[in-house]
């Protein structure tokens, strides 16, 4: 019999823990929890990673960089060495299909170059590409895990001829055609410190195909030759961007747009940003 009054005695006393924690925490131990908690969490998971994302598409903001790249160019390809400061290889984060993304101008803006370093082994980046010879300034545009980055030209000088810096002169006309396709910028602004909007219309609109997981790119340099932005539409199926210039002055941008029938096509302008 006490066996019996022992055993009745720990199970009421059980019931009264598990209902009193339910009526403590709003709780219950048999479902788990609160799964509307577990749900605001993901939400709010979600929204950091659009933030970064966005934060990528933009300027690298990082004041110090965490990690080394040097750009060697031999011949017919150029070879990209990343490292942090113990010299071991960090893991670059795929953005837009791509882990790197390099682009390569000439010092006066006049010639533009989209490449795309593919990984060799750890660290060591190649790709194909014949320079005409002059000077050129190299963006390379990464997102090293868990590292600070900032993103800073580098000069690349091709042969002996040397290309004079840019002295850029402002677009009246905002209609520019390039291998028989047409495309428009609009703009809402140039000021700086406020976001710009900018809109490029085509009379083709149909024939555009989404490029390295977007339908389109915009990459922005000012005049110097030391501003970089790198971004990308505010929705998949427009071709409307938003850029934020903090210094003003004169920028050249290319606009690069995939057609169905002609491939990947850029689009330069110049602005001049107040």
């Amino acid at each position: 019999m006490k066996i019996k009054t022992w055993v009745i005695s720990g199970l009421v006393y059980l019931t009264i823990v598990v209902v009193g924690y339910a009526v403590i925490t709003g709780n219950s131990v048999i479902d788990g929890g609160d799964h509307g908690e577990h749900e605001a969490q993901a939400v709010e998971y979600e929204e950091e990673d659009e933030m970064n994302e966005h934060a990528h598409d933009d300027h690298h903001e990082s004041t110090e960089s965490e990690v080394e790249v040097i750009v060697d160019q031999n011949e017919q390809q150029l070879t990209v060495t990343v490292q942090d400061a113990d010299g071991n290889a960090p893991a670059l984060a795929v953005h837009h299909e791509k882990e790197m993304h390099m682009i390569a101008v000439s010092n006066d803006l006049a010639t533009y170059h989209h490449l795309h370093p593919e990984r060799v082994e750890n660290g060591i980046y190649k790709v194909d590409h014949l320079f005409s010879p002059g000077t050129y300034r190299i963006f390379v545009d990464i997102s090293p895990e868990n590292l600070g980055y900032k993103l800073e030209p580098i000069d690349v000088q091709v042969g002996d001829v040397m290309t004079s810096e840019a002295n850029l002169t402002t677009d009246t006309d905002h209609v520019k055609s390039v291998q028989g396709k047409e495309v428009e910028l609009e703009f809402d602004g140039l000021q700086s410190g406020d976001v710009t909007t900018l809109t490029f219309n085509t009379e083709e609109p149909d024939a555009l195909e989404p490029y390295l997981g977007a339908l389109g790119h915009v990459v922005v340099i000012d005049e110097a030759g030391e501003q970089f932005i790198h971004v990308h539409p505010v929705a998949d199926d427009e071709t409307v961007f938003e850029a934020h210039f903090t210094q003003p002055g004169k920028y050249k941008l290319w606009a690069e747009f995939k057609f169905e029938d002609a491939g990947v096509i850029a689009f330069p302008y110049v602005i001049d940003v107040q």
